[in-house]
């Protein structure tokens, strides 16, 4: 017969308080350090919390060491001392090659050497730089204790010696080292020494449960059901357009022996008169070179006249004129969208008692689950526990995880791209070249916007009376072109001045919004001033321009400049939104179309789904492993992450490789393994997590959904399975692990769990707040052999269902299940299923 599965119903603990260790027991065999005021590490840095602060006042501290490189070092401080360590290491071997000691025990070492000697094993603990410099002050710090204590210590205890890392230290180098990743594990808890004991369950038989159905049938009755399920959606969408133009024209026209005579006189003068001045005045710039402004006056007179006589004779004529036009457009389009959905499911089940003289009774029982369950104690362990949130999120993320080749071939088809992938989130965005791509994208045209830049000359000139008022010439306003703004005004002027103390001379340029101010002068004689005109016209100026000149005690001004007029940015935002809707309608069509292809395309992909589902079934074994994996990696994970331990590294490379061949030369990608130090650093604590902890028997409790966040509920009460167990694992919000730790790596984890450091060597043990871990030294040398300390069996209801074998109308009470003969129907010989 094949071995039954066994599986972990749940597990409990016995738990007790903490052991107080005697100090004398404590003292013999745990070696601490004999006077931490002579310790360096006293006057540590402390980091102040600050973002993004700087290591260099630790980095500073641990160099003021001048620590070892090598063993030979720590060798040097006594040689004979360091011998006589390595001959009694040789005592914590336990196999046939360890040899008696027989050697002299030398003399203690100092207080001095001592202090030095473990202030180098402190350094290389928080550095973790040189594996032999630290095993050489270990052995070095365990031979001082056997020498001191050799009278009261017997020499077979020399193994369970082991060396306590303070707090001083720890508190040390941990801020320092893992300040980017926490340092602390959160959720993550040492429940002590205890007593591991589990509930795990064997599955015995099945038997028949209570009553799911009872079918009757009568004499001389004939009963058939039929049960048929059909789905059809079906959209249709129909648009249809009609247009009619007509237009009658008729036109008639008649003239008969019609005789005109005209005469046309026209007589036409014309006179224009120009007055203009010219004066010529030159001066010499640096800046502006040479400056010359003319006046010319001009007189012009034009007379001229016409006579026209005009005689026409017309004979009849009729003329008749009749025009039709017709337009008729007639537009009509017609989209059909249909999604058959179908899916049939035909079941006949027919009961014939036609040639029967009795009624028949058919009793259908569920079947139950019998399970042969046993208290297992696995003896004293160390006891990790863990917290974990929302235990089954990377799970439920996977299930709907598809891969590219499978997308790809279930998917073909790609959706447009939206505007926003374009660059294109508003009509600000829309210019010549931004809208290229998508113009290709959704295959459209539009008319590209061109900006263009005019410029008008203007000039002025006076000749003006000197006067001490103030007096305005308006000038002729500047038209701005129709489409175009004035953007800026670019030029020279001048003006001759002669001004007093108290009627000071000054020129004032007005122009828009905007003004050119030369003053306060105060001469005395004749002068000239030359000034560029600079405006920027902010905001640009659409229609036209003002102009005035304001001045006093002056002789004339004279200037010109040019003004810069650029398209209107008004039509530049309206060709940007008219753009923008007319992409914005391109892509809906655009989506339109895919979305119409992509329903039909879902609508088989659910149909294969459906099928899949009404074919599916879950394996409760199966389910087991996949939540005993998710939970150990969530928990290696919460062990590891606040360490800066890093998951899913990759060490492998693709190499290309040329190969010569009879076909020709061809590439082949192969991919290598990367051989670095990281990679020996990534193993070493694979094989910790792997080891050190005995996950096959690990236990676990799931919390209800309601532990989760309060926007999942509703989803997750949608999360069924036939599992129950696997149910609650899918709906969970919080998930409680407990797992112990293997026998003989207590030390190696407890030291982990406060250093982040993987050492297996097991001579370190880290400080705690209390001592009440300090008696695995001595409870965990005599652990218990696993025993079971009870056996009973449970039934447990399963969905499976089964005709009674004593099926029966009413008349017969045994046919169904009674408390006075249970032993006999309920369970009977005949219905019992093996």
């Amino acid at each position: 017969m094949n071995k039954p599965i066994t599986t972990n119903l749940f597990s409990f603990k016995t738990f007790r308080s903490p052991d107080k260790v005697d100090p004398t027991t404590l003292g013999a065999f745990l070696i601490e350090h004999p006077n931490l005021a002579l310790s360096k590490f006293n006057t540590c840095p402390v980091p102040t919390g600050r973002a993004n602060e700087s290591n260099q006042a630790f980095t500073s501290f641990l160099d003021s060491f001048g620590a070892a490189t090598n063993y030979k070092q720590i060798r040097e401080i006594d040689t004979e001392f360091y011998d006589f360590s390595s001959v009694l290491m040789l005592q914590k071997r336990n196999d046939s090659s360890k040899k008696p000691l027989d050697i002299t025990i030398p003399r203690p070492l100092s207080e001095d050497l001592m202090a030095k000697i473990w202030d180098e094993l402190f350094y290389q603990v928080s550095t973790q730089k040189t594996q032999t410099v630290r095993q050489a002050c270990i052995q070095m710090i365990l031979a001082q204790h056997y020498a001191s204590n050799h009278t009261t210590l017997d020499l077979k205890d020399f193994a369970q010696l082991t060396i306590r890392i303070p707090f001083v230290v720890l508190e040390c180098f941990k801020p320092w080292q893992f300040n980017l990743c926490g340092g602390k594990l959160f959720g993550v808890h040492n429940l002590g020494i205890q007593e591991y004991r589990r509930v795990e369950q064997t599955l015995c038989c099945y038997v028949p449960g209570e009553v799911s159905h009872i079918e009757n049938v009568m004499a001389k009755e004939y009963k058939e059901k039929s049960t048929r399920n059909l789905l059809r959606t079906e959209y249709t969408t129909e648009l249809t357009t009609e247009t009619e133009i007509e237009n009658i024209n008729d036109t008639t026209s008649t003239e008969r022996n019609e005789i005109s005579t005209e005469i046309a006189k026209e007589l036409q003068k014309d006179k224009s008169f120009d007055i203009s001045g010219s004066v010529t005045y030159s001066k010499d710039s640096k800046v502006y070179g040479s400056i010359t402004a003319n006046v010319s006056t001009g007189y012009s007179s034009n007379n001229s006249s016409s006579q026209s006589n005009t005689e026409a004779k017309n004979y009849a004529k009729e003329v008749t004129e009749r025009a039709l036009e017709r337009v008729v457009q007639k537009t009509s389009e017609k989209r059909t969208y249909k999604m058959i959905k179908e899916y049939e499911e035909n079941n006949k089940h027919g009961f014939d008692n036609r040639n029967g003289d009795k009624h028949i009774t058919g009793v259908y029982r569920w079947v139950d689950k019998i399970y042969d369950n046993q208290l297992v104690n696995y003896g004293k362990r160390l006891i990790f526990e863990s917290d974990i949130p929302n235990p089954s999120a990377f799970y439920k993320k996977t299930l709907k995880w598809k891969s590219k080749d499978s997308e790809a071939a279930q998917n073909v088809l790609t959706p447009p791209k939206t505007l926003a992938e374009f660059g294109l989130n508003a009509w600000s965005d829309v210019t010549n070249e931004s809208i290229t791509p998508a113009l290709l994208e959704y295959g459209i045209s539009v008319e590209p916007y061109s900006e263009s830049v005019l410029y008008k000359d203007v000039a002025f000139n006076a000749e003006t009376e000197h006067k001490s008022n103030t007096k305005t010439d308006i000038q002729t306003a500047i038209l701005v072109d129709t489409g175009y703004v004035a953007d800026r005004i670019d030029g020279i002027g001048s003006f001759q001045h002669n001004g007093s103390i108290n009627t000071k001379a000054y020129l004032r340029i007005n122009i828009a919004n905007a003004e050119v101010y030369r003053g306060d002068y105060n001469s005395g004689s004749n002068q000239t001033d030359t000034f560029p005109i600079n405006i920027d016209l902010s905001p640009n100026v659409v229609g036209s321009i003002s102009f005035s000149v304001s001045y006093r005690q002056t002789r004339n001004y004279s200037g010109s400049f040019k003004v810069k007029m650029i398209s209107d940015p008004a039509l530049f935002r309206d060709w940007q939104e008219e753009t923008l809707l007319a992409l914005q309608t391109a892509y809906q069509g655009k989506l339109d179309a895919y979305n119409e292809e992509l329903k039909l395309q879902q609508a088989a992909l659910e149909a294969e789904k459906d099928q899949e589902e009404n074919t599916k079934s879950t394996n409760p074994a199966l389910n087991r492993i996949i939540e005993e994996r998710e939970l150990k990696r969530i928990c290696i994970e919460m062990m590891s992450k606040p360490y800066c331990y890093d998951f899913g590294k990759n060490f492998n490379e693709c190499k290309t490789y040329n190969c010569q061949s009879e076909c020709g030369e061809n590439e082949a990608v192969v991919p290598n393994i990367v051989q670095n130090e990281a990679l020996e650093k990534y193993a070493k604590f694979i094989k910790f997590f792997e080891t050190a902890f005995q996950w096959e028997i690990l236990s676990y409790t799931f919390f209800p959904y309601y532990y989760n966040q309060k926007c999942d509920w509703s989803e997750l009460l949608q999360l069924k399975n036939d599992d129950p167990i696997f149910e609650a694992f899918l709906q969970s919000g919080m998930a409680k692990l407990t797992v112990p730790v293997r026998p003989q790596f207590e030390k190696a984890v407890m030291f982990y769990m406060e250093t982040g450091e993987i050492y297996l060597d097991g001579d370190l043990i880290p400080a705690t707040a209390d001592d009440r871990y300090e008696a695995l030294l001595k409870d965990l040398g005599n652990q218990d052999e696993t025993t079971v300390e009870g056996t009973w069996q449970t039934r447990v209801p399963s969905t499976l269902t089964i005709i009674q074998a004593k099926s029966t109308y009413y008349e017969d009470e045994k046919g169904l299940p009674c408390c006075d003969d249970s032993d006999e129907i309920f369970i009977g010989k005949e219905d019992t299923l093996q």
